[in-house]
């Protein structure tokens, strides 16, 4: 595995207590990440989505809305620290390269 790729697997491992916060602020209970990711995966999607956007938009905006969140903190982090030469020898501290 190349450096650059051992960043990127190291800031999305280094971040799940952060995903895990920021589902807990989004969703408030895993019951409600549930209720969104039901809402993503049903059969006739569209048409749920388009009835339950009718209804009330935050909960059947929730799930993309954490998914664009917990990616872009990871683009943003990786802006900011990946032009450094740390990358190497913290890929190598973790038995990546």
């Amino acid at each position: 595995m190349n450096p650059q790729n051992a960043q990127w697997l190291l800031l999305v491992l280094v971040n799940i207590p952060v995903y895990l916060g920021l589902g807990r602020i989004i969703f408030s209970d895993w019951d409600g990440f549930i209720e969104a990711l039901r809402l993503w995966t049903s059969a006739d999607w569209w048409l749920t989505l388009e009835k339950q956007w009718q209804l009330d938009r935050w909960s059947t905006a929730k799930l993309p809305v954490f998914v664009l969140a917990c990616v872009a903190l990871v683009v943003l982090e990786h802006l900011m620290f990946g032009k450094g030469k740390a990358v190497r020898p913290a890929a190598q501290l973790v038995g990546l390269l």
